[in-house]
């Protein structure tokens, strides 16, 4: 059975590393990644009742993806579409879409602007918390890297969801690294965290 998982896990890397290779293709090529990002745009009318038509949510507890780094959306859709990563509607969602959909759809969510709506009071208190949890993986500005997300531009009702889901050791996402990190958060310590990323 081990064997098996580990089978798995080497093939679905390989797989994504693949994907990785062919969308850096398409943006190296001005032309193609053009026309991918318009395929995307058509394509991501399934995302707007969520995520917005621009990749700005519509509600607050959903994440922004405008501006997200590709990489990083399309690792999610490969993980939703293995189910390693868990919610209905969005595994039902990645598995009906083709790989190329997934790589149109994170270049088109990726070269939109993300709108900050909203501002929040920060503190002293919410700044050493993200220097000293957070920093190291998504940078002094939030906008993450690659396939590490971009928190600038998030907003707090969707932090403090997900942060306190990473807290509470959410099964939905047992296997992020998140879950440890925020294990060392104090829960009081999670909205003053939010603000200051939320007013990036």
């Amino acid at each position: 059975m081990l064997v098996g998982l580990v089978a798995s896990l080497t093939c679905w890397g390989t797989e994504y590393d693949s994907l990785i290779a062919k969308m850096a293709n398409i943006r190296a090529d001005s032309a193609l990644h053009q026309a991918a990002i318009e395929a995307g745009k058509e394509r991501s009318l399934l995302c707007g009742y969520c995520h917005g038509k621009d990749g700005n949510s519509v509600k607050d507890y959903i994440p922004n993806l405008a501006q997200q780094n590709p990489e990083y959306l399309l690792k999610q859709f490969q993980l939703f579409a293995s189910g390693e990563r868990k919610n209905y509607v969005m595994q039902q969602m990645a598995q009906m879409l083709t790989e190329q959909e997934r790589i149109n759809i994170a270049l088109y969510f990726s070269s939109r602007q993300v709108v900050v709506s909203e501002r929040h009071e920060t503190s002293e208190q919410g700044k050493q918390r993200y220097q000293g949890f957070c920093f190291a993986c998504h940078g002094e500005g939030g906008m993450g890297n690659k396939d590490l997300p971009r928190l600038a531009g998030q907003k707090k009702t969707f932090l403090v969801k997900t942060l306190t889901a990473f807290k509470h050791g959410d099964k939905a996402r047992s296997s992020s690294p998140m879950v440890k990190i925020m294990g060392a958060v104090k829960e009081d310590e999670i909205e003053p965290l939010a603000n200051y990323i939320s007013s990036m």
